[in-house]
C-alpha cells in the first residue's frame, strides 16, 4: 500500500462527497424572473366625470390590465377616456397646464392595456368622463410584472462532484493496490 497516493485519494473523495452535499447550497448562480403582483382585482366604479386612484410605482415595472366600460344607463358597452401620470404632472393636469402622461388612451369595452414605469413615485390613474353626459360603470383588473433576480443553486455542481469522486475513488485504488517502494538501506 502506497500511504501517500492513499491519503490523496482519501482527501479528494472528502473534497467530492463535500461538493455533492454543501456545493449546491455554497454555488449558486442569478437568475432573472417576473414577478406578477397584483394591483387592482376587478375593481369596480362609476365614473360621473373623473375617477382618480393614486398608487406608489417602482421604476421598471410594467403595468398591464384590462377595462370593461358599460354605460350606467344602458348597461351597453362603452368609451371612456383614461390616462396615467406621476404626481407632478398630474398636478399639472388639475391646474389645467400641459401635462406629460405615461399612459393616454380612449378605453373601450374589453381594451387591455399596458405601459412601463419610468421612474419610482406616485402614480395616478384617471378616468376621465367628462365629454359624455352619461355616467359609465368601469371594472378595472391591473397586476405589475416586475423582473426579480434571485440565486438558485447551481445545477452543474453535482456533475462536478460525481468527477472529483471518482478521481478520488481513483487515486485511493492506486494507494491501495500499489506496494510500498523497498528501501535497501
Amino acid at each position: 500500500m502506497n500511504a501517500a497516493n492513499f491519503l490523496a485519494g482519501i482527501a479528494v473523495v472528502m473534497v467530492g462527497v463535500f461538493l455533492f452535499f454543501a456545493g449546491p447550497r455554497l454555488i449558486v448562480v442569478p437568475s432573472t424572473q417576473v414577478q406578477v403582483i397584483e394591483l387592482f382585482r376587478e375593481e369596480g366604479f362609476a365614473v360621473g366625470d373623473i375617477w382618480e386612484r393614486s398608487v406608489q410605482l417602482d421604476e421598471g415595472v410594467s403595468v398591464n390590465g384590462t377595462i370593461a366600460v358599460i354605460s350606467a344607463l344602458t348597461g351597453a358597452p362603452s368609451e371612456i377616456s383614461m390616462f396615467v401620470a406621476d404626481d407632478a404632472n398630474y398636478q399639472k393636469w388639475v391646474a389645467h397646464g400641459s401635462p406629460t402622461y405615461i399612459f393616454q388612451r380612449d378605453m373601450s369595452d374589453g381594451q387591455s392595456y399596458l405601459f412601463n414605469v419610468p421612474r419610482t413615485g406616485l402614480y395616478h390613474f384617471v378616468f376621465d368622463n367628462t365629454n359624455s353626459p352619461v355616467k359609465k360603470k368601469v371594472t378595472m383588473t391591473a397586476d405589475l410584472q416586475k423582473q426579480v433576480t434571485i440565486n438558485v443553486p447551481d445545477s452543474r455542481v453535482p456533475y462536478v462532484a460525481y468527477g472529483v469522486l471518482a478521481v478520488g475513488c481513483l487515486l485511493t485504488a492506486v494507494g491501495v493496490l500499489r506496494k510500498a517502494p523497498i528501501r535497501w538501506a
